[in-house]
C-alpha cells in the first residue's frame, strides 16, 4: 500500500541530457530525475546512493538552502507553493522530470542545523544511512497535503476499526510489482475525489446512515477511522449527498443482499466522485456523478469480472475500462495520456492497472499500481485544483 517515503535508493542509470550539455538524466525506481553537472560531469553515477525526493514534498528551508533552491532575498524557496518549497514535476529541455534527488557521501546524508533565530545556517551533523530508510523525518521533508474545501468537509464521528485504508503506488516506484501476472485490466483515473461507503451489518450507531450500519468518508478521514454523520449540518456535503442519492433509489436494500449472500459480511465500495463543482476538471458532467472503482466483501478484494458483476447489481456506474490484455509498458503508456474516454473534453489524469484475478505480490502487496500522465502533472491551468 502507498505511503510517502523519502527513500535512500540507488541510481540504476545516467545517461546526458540530449538538449543541454550541462544537465543529466538520472533514473531511480522507474523515476526520471534530471541533475546538473557541477563540473561538466554528471553529478551521479550508476550504482550511487541517493535519496529520492517524490513530487508533493515539502523542503524546510535547511534543505533548500543546502540544494540551492533558497532565495534569499525573497526569504523562502524557488520551488512551488506559496512558500516556494513544494516539489512538483517540471520539463527541462523538453524532458520530463519527476522529483529531486538528495546526495548520499559515502553512505551518510547530511543534515543542516541552524544556529540562531536569525536563520543563519550553522553547522551539520551527518547520519549514516542504507538503502530502503526512509529518511524523510530526519530531513524534516513532509508530504504536502492540498488544503480541503467547504463542500468536502463536514461533521464526522470516529467508529474506527471499519473503514478499511484504501491506497496504492504510483508504478514508477513498484516496477516489479507485475511480475508473474498473464492478464492486467486498467481504468481511467479520474480527478475527482476518493469515497468510501460501508456497511457493516450490526453496527447500529445512531449517527451513520440506514439503520446505523452504513457510512460513507474521504480516503483521509477513512484512515483516522473517521466518516461523516448523518445530520443537517451536513445537507451541503458532497459525499453526504452522493450517498443520500444512492440510498433514495434502494441502494441500501442492494448492499445487504450482497452482505447476506456472503454471511452478513461488511461490504465497502469505493468511487470516485466527479463532475462540475467537484474539481477543475469536470469531464463535461453539469453536475456531481459517482463511478466505482473497486468492492471489497468481508474485507476482501473483488477481481474485477466479480466486481464488474456486483457494481451493476448495486446499481453503480463504474470508472471507464481502457485496456485489458497482457501486461505491457509500452501500451499501458499509450493509454494513460491523452484526453479523458468522457468526450475527450479534458486532459486525461492517467490510468489504475491491476491483475484481472486478485493476486498478491510478495513485498508490494495486492497487484494494483497507477500510472499518471506527464501532460496532467504539468498542466498549469490557474483553476488546477488537487483537494483529496
Amino acid at each position: 500500500m502507498s505511503n510517502f517515503k523519502v527513500e535512500v535508493t540507488r541510481v540504476l542509470a545516467v545517461e546526458d541530457h540530449p538538449n543541454a550539455d550541462r544537465l543529466s538524466l538520472v533514473t531511480v525506481m522507474g523515476y526520471l530525475a534530471i541533475s546538473d553537472k557541477p563540473d561538466g560531469k554528471p553529478r551521479y553515477a550508476a550504482g550511487d546512493l541517493v535519496v529520492y525526493i517524490s513530487e508533493a514534498a515539502l523542503l524546510p528551508e535547511g534543505i533548500l538552502r543546502k540544494m540551492g533552491f533558497w532565495d534569499a532575498e525573497k526569504g523562502k524557496g524557488s520551488l512551488a507553493g506559496g512558500n516556494g518549497n513544494r516539489v512538483k514535476a517540471m520539463r527541462l529541455r523538453g524532458i520530463f522530470s519527476l522529483g529531486l534527488l538528495y546526495p548520499v557521501v559515502d553512505g551518510a546524508i547530511e543534515i543542516p542545523v541552524f544556529t540562531n533565530d536569525v536563520g543563519d545556517l550553522g553547522s551539520s551533523y551527518y547520519l549514516t544511512v542504507a538503502e530502503g530508510d526512509d529518511v524523510g523525518s530526519e530531513l524534516g521533508i513532509e508530504k504536502w497535503n492540498p488544503p480541503v474545501p467547504v463542500h468536502m468537509a463536514g461533521e464526522v464521528c470516529n467508529i474506527s476499526g471499519h473503514p478499511m485504508k484504501y491506497d496504492f503506488d504510483n508504478f514508477e516506484s513498484v516496477t516489479d510489482i507485475f511480475d508473474g501476472v498473464v492478464e492486467v485490466v486498467a481504468t481511467e483515473k479520474l480527478h475527482g475525489t476518493f469515497s468510501a461507503i460501508g456497511l457493516v451489518p450490526g453496527l447500529n450507531h445512531e449517527e451513520l446512515f440506514g439503520n446505523g450500519d452504513i457510512f460513507v468518508g474521504s480516503k483521509g478521514l477513512g484512515a483516522q477511522g473517521l466518516v461523516f454523520k448523518d445530520n443537517p449540518a451536513n445537507d451541503g456535503n458532497l459525499y453526504v449527498k452522493a450517498l443520500r442519492a444512492l440510498l433514495d433509489n434502494g441502494f441500501a436494500d442492494r448492499l445487504r443482499t450482497l452482505s447476506a449472500q456472503h454471511g452478513n459480511a461488511p461490504v465497502h465500495v469505493f468511487a470516485e466522485i466527479l463532475g462540475k463543482g467537484v474539481q477543475d476538471l469536470a469531464y463535461g458532467f453539469d453536475k456531481p456523478v459517482l463511478r466505482a472503482f473497486d468492492i471489497a466483501v468481508g474485507r476482501e478484494f473483488l477481481s474485477y469480472d466479480k466486481f464488474m458483476t456486483v457494481a451493476v447489481a448495486l446499481g453503480l456506474e463504474t470508472v471507464p475500462e481502457v485496456y485489458l490484455g497482457p501486461f505491457d509498458v509500452d501500451a499501458l503508456r499509450r493509454h494513460r495520456d491523452g484526453k479523458t474516454t468522457y468526450g475527450g473534453v479534458n486532459i486525461r489524469e492517467g490510468i489504475v492497472v491491476r491483475s484481472t484475478t486478485e493476486m498478491r505480490h510478495p513485498y508490494h502487496g495486492r497487484t494494483i499500481a497507477k500510472l499518471v500522465s506527464p501532460d496532467y502533472r504539468l498542466r498549469k491551468n490557474k483553476d488546477a485544483t488537487e483537494y483529496v
